[in-house]
């Protein structure tokens, strides 16, 4: 063989080498990405909500990919709506309402006949106005 053609198989053998190790190292980073994405909504199913820095989702690191970085995204609004919707309806009702079986809403529905009663608190406005929002749930809770 000649030195040309050992020359061109030994450039030819590193340039392979590199694309295979840059195809891995892309593939590690998409499979590290969807995995976090995939424990996140493992245990959301669970309504078990992760807290990260500043009490908000574990996925703040977004993803270099585009598309992932969007299913993530879309991830964070999801898992902000549940906490919510949780503060106000029974965890296993919204479990029941996450199972997607079919009709799984109407089981846990029933009609009621209720009484509500709507009143002015006195001095509660300007009581707004003084003090602090957190201040204010706290005194109607």
């Amino acid at each position: 063989i000649s030195d040309t053609n050992r020359t061109m198989t030994v450039v030819l053998v590193v340039v392979v080498c590199a694309a295979v190790g840059f195809a891995m190292l892309i593939s590690w980073l998409l499979t590290v990405s969807l995995s976090r994405l995939a424990f996140g909504m493992d245990m959301l199913s669970l309504l078990r909500f992760q807290e990260g820095a500043g009490g908000g989702s574990l996925l703040v690191s977004r993803s270099h990919f585009t598309e992932v970085s969007k299913c993530e995204l879309s991830f964070v609004f999801l898992e902000r709506g549940l906490k919510a919707f949780v503060k106000y309806v029974p965890r296993e009702v919204v479990r029941t309402m996450l199972s997607g079986e079919t009709g799984s809403c109407t089981n846990v529905m029933s009609r009621h006949v209720v009484t509500v009663l709507f009143a002015d608190i006195a001095g509660f406005s300007s009581l707004c106005e003084r003090i602090q929002p957190d201040q204010l749930m706290k005194l109607t809770q």
